[in-house]
C-alpha cells in the first residue's frame, strides 16, 4: 500500500493543510475568476445592468449569469477554468509546504495509473447511459429533446477539455491530499473514508439542487457519491478510478441532461421536466453497488483492507 502511507511526519502539521487549501482557494478566486469577471463586465456594459452585481460574482450561478445575457457554454468554460487554476495552485503549494509531488498525492508513487482513470470513466459512463436509456423508455413524457447543433458541439468540446480539471481538482484535494492528511493523523482508513466523504457532501451545500429539492435528500446523494469515490480510492490505493468516475459523471450530465434547479444549465440534449430526488437517490445506490462490484472483481479487492491500520512510510516507486 502506498497512497495513504506516503506521508512522513515531516512537514505534516495540520496547519500546513489549512494553509495549502486556503491559499489554493485564494489564488483560484483571484486569478481563476478573472475570465468570469471580464465576461460579466462586458455583459453589464452591453446590456446596461447595475454594476453592483459585481460584489456577488462568487455567488452567481448559471441561471443568474444567463439572465445577464451570458451564454451557458461561456459560463461553463469560465467556471471550470477556476478549478483548473485551483488545481495548479494546489500542486504548487503542496510541493512548497510538504515537499510532496502531485503524483504522490494521487497514489503515493511517481507514476499515474492512467488505465484506471479510463476504466472508471468507461464503466461509469456505460452505467450512466443505461440508466438514462431506462428512464427515457419507461417515462418518455418527462424528456424534452432540444438538439441545437452549434451550441451542442461547442458544449462537447468545453466539457471534454475543461470538466476533467474541475472533477480532478476535487478528487485531488479531497480524496488525495486531504485524505492522506486525515489518514496520517488518525492511522485509520475508516476515518480517511468517512471525514472526506462528509466534507465532499457539505462542499455542495450551496448547489442549486439543494435549494430546489431540499437539503437532506440532495445531501444524501452527495455524501453517498463521496463514500463511493472514497471506497474506490482506499481499496485501489489511489484516486485514478475516482477521478475517472467523477469526470465522466460531470461530462455525461453536462452533455445529455439538464433540468430545473440543476447546477449545470447547459445546451444538453435532453431537458428533464420532472425530477424525483428520492427515486434518483435509490437509482444512485443501485448503480454504485454495480460499479463497486465490477471494480472489486476486476482489481481483486479485499474489503478487509478498510480495517488495516495506516503505517506511514516514505513514498515508493510504482512497480
Amino acid at each position: 500500500m502506498n497512497h495513504l502511507e506516503c506521508v512522513t511526519s515531516k512537514k505534516n502539521n495540520w496547519y500546513r493543510y489549512l494553509l495549502v487549501l486556503f491559499l489554493s482557494v485564494v489564488v483560484a478566486n483571484m486569478v481563476g475568476s478573472i475570465p468570469l469577471f471580464v465576461v460579466i463586465i462586458i455583459a453589464l456594459l452591453k446590456n446596461g445592468f447595475d454594476f453592483s452585481i459585481l460584489a456577488a460574482v462568487g455567488k452567481l450561478d448559471f441561471n443568474e449569469l444567463g439572465a445577464l445575457g451570458i451564454d451557458s457554454n461561456l459560463t461553463m468554460a469560465c467556471f471550470t477554468f477556476i478549478f483548473a487554476v485551483m488545481l495548479l495552485a494546489a500542486i504548487f503549494f503542496i510541493k512548497l509546504f510538504h515537499d510532496r509531488s502531485w503524483k504522490e498525492v494521487i497514489n503515493g508513487t511517481n507514476r499515474v495509473r492512467w488505465s484506471r482513470f479510463f476504466f472508471g470513466f468507461l464503466v461509469w459512463g456505460i452505467l450512466s447511459a443505461v440508466i438514462l436509456a431506462i428512464s427515457y423508455f419507461s417515462e418518455p413524457e418527462l424528456f424534452r429533446f432540444r438538439f441545437q447543433p452549434v451550441q451542442f458541439i461547442i458544449l462537447i468540446v468545453i466539457s471534454l477539455l475543461f470538466i476533467p480539471f474541475q472533477s480532478s481538482c476535487e478528487e485531488f484535494l479531497i480524496r488525495g491530499y486531504l485524505t492522506q492528511g486525515i489518514a496520517s493523523w488518525t492511522k485509520s482508513r475508516w476515518w480517511a473514508l468517512i471525514i472526506p466523504s462528509l466534507l465532499f457532501g457539505l462542499l455542495h451545500f450551496d448547489n442549486s439542487e439543494i435549494k430546489e429539492y431540499g437539503f437532506f435528500i440532495m445531501m444524501a446523494q452527495y455524501v453517498t457519491m463521496g463514500f463511493v469515490l472514497g471506497i474506490m480510492s482506499i481499496m485501489d490505493d489511489g484516486i485514478e478510478l475516482a477521478m475517472g468516475v467523477h469526470t465522466v459523471n460531470n461530462v455525461f450530465v453536462s452533455i445529455f441532461t439538464t433540468f430545473k434547479g440543476s447546477a449545470l444549465q447547459t445546451y444538453a440534449l435532453f431537458e428533464i421536466t420532472e425530477i424525483n430526488p428520492v427515486k434518483e437517490f435509490f437509482s444512485l445506490i443501485v448503480t454504485a453497488i454495480i460499479l463497486l462490484s465490477i471494480l472489486a472483481y476486476k482489481y481483486k479487492w479485499k474489503f478487509s483492507t478498510l480495517n488495516r491500520k495506516v503505517t506511514l512510510s516514505t513514498c515508493t516507486t510504482f512497480i
